[in-house]
């Protein structure tokens, strides 16, 4: 089995009661079978104990207040304490590490939503550059996984880290090429036209073809109030979603308010310029934040070949996050420091990407709705 996963993959040490928040509360925790059955045969009082914490119908731990029944006081695990490390289930011992599962291939991230781990992703000025290793393991074999589409999927997200750490474009730029690229690939893959797509990376890595792309961009520039109707209305989108935790929804709408109905339209473009001209030398955080999205995503488009979508929802979801830095960077009186961006971050994400109702009504809204169209999100982002 292959392996690949981020340089700084190794460096992750959990903060544990020092956390700005924790991982045992606010969702539901799974328990995998081989952990239940453990579960079942532990001895003595704390085996009474994990026998009556467990909804054993859901094979999920009991909640109280939100928190998992074996988090303590101090935010430190009982089961951990009490029992050791070996007898934690496989959702908290892998987590915040993600797994996408390719045949023979396993690609390892860390989650956003883990506070630590958003810290080494955007903590770092250093272009993400990736690991791979083999390891001893039983080959496995996917009736329908297309190869030949796989490989290429894989060129075209090599292509993509290119132009995203491409620091000589603004990062707008880099979202604008991106999503423009992945609607022309789009079509080939539709048209089961794999053949042509070598020779449309080489195409696309030409200057002229750069300075064809710039040319089109100018039409969703300088359109000030489509941007901001855009934006906001992209923002909207997050309250058809299920929150985890109720005071995600506040929070959208106190920061929807800081931007939307205090600002007028002349404030609001006035406020993000400023905000742009502030944050310019850390920009890198939104490369960082592209490069995380494309590494989970594009190759998942091996089962379902919708490319474009996982583009869109790249794209989308760093667009949001720094509307919402602008709003804290409005709310703070033109203040806003690394902690803010990792609460922004690890909160998004928690809510975005640990709800299988909520991924699958952000995979429709990517391929279905039409406020995600490619004109919507260019004027979006210019």
């Amino acid at each position: 089995m292959e392996y690949t996963y981020p340089t700084f993959f190794y460096d992750f040490e959990c903060e544990a009661s020092k956390c700005s928040d924790t991982c045992c509360k606010g969702w539901g925790i799974a328990i995998d079978p081989i952990s239940l059955k453990k579960y079942k045969r532990y001895p003595g009082f704390f085996g009474n104990r994990l026998k009556n914490s467990i909804d054993w119908k859901t094979g999920y731990f009991e909640q109280y207040n939100g928190r998992c029944a074996f988090l303590n006081e101090e935010n430190l695990c009982d089961i951990y304490t009490e029992a050791g490390k070996e007898m934690l289930c496989k959702t908290c011992t892998r987590y915040p590490r993600h797994y996408e599962e390719y045949e023979n291939l396993r690609e390892i991230s860390l989650s956003l939503s883990c506070p630590a781990a958003a810290k080494l992703i955007l903590g770092s000025d250093q272009k993400m550059t990736f690991l791979n290793d083999c390891r001893e393991t039983p080959e496995e074999e996917y009736e329908q996984f297309d190869f030949f589409l796989f490989t290429k999927l894989c060129e075209i997200r090599d292509y993509f880290y290119e132009v995203v750490q491409n620091r000589k474009l603004p990062v707008k730029e880099r979202m604008a090429l991106i999503l423009a690229i992945s609607h022309d690939l789009q079509k080939r893959i539709e048209r089961e036209q794999l053949y042509a797509i070598d020779d449309l990376l080489k195409r696309y890595r030409t200057s002229a073809f750069l300075a064809a792309a710039r040319k089109k961009f100018r039409a969703y520039q300088d359109q000030p109030a489509l941007h901001r109707v855009q934006r906001r209305q992209m923002l909207h989108t997050l309250y058809r979603l299920e929150a985890l935790r109720p005071e995600w929804h506040h929070s959208l709408k106190r920061l929807e308010g800081r931007l939307y109905q205090e600002l007028k339209q002349e404030e609001y473009q006035k406020a993000c310029q400023e905000f742009n001209e502030f944050y310019q030398e850390k920009t890198y955080e939104y490369e960082q934040l592209l490069m995380y999205f494309l590494f989970n995503h594009v190759c998942t488009a091996v089962y379902d070949k919708d490319l474009y979508s996982k583009i869109k929802l790249t794209v989308v979801h760093t667009l949001l996050i720094q509307e919402l830095d602008i709003a804290i960077w409005v709310e703070k009186d033109k203040t806003f420091t690394f902690d803010d961006q990792i609460k922004i971050v690890h909160r998004y994400a928690r809510e975005i990407e640990h709800s299988d109702p909520n991924l699958d009504t952000i995979d429709h809204m990517m391929a279905e709705d039409e406020l995600f169209t490619l004109e919507k999100l260019l004027t979006a982002i210019f």
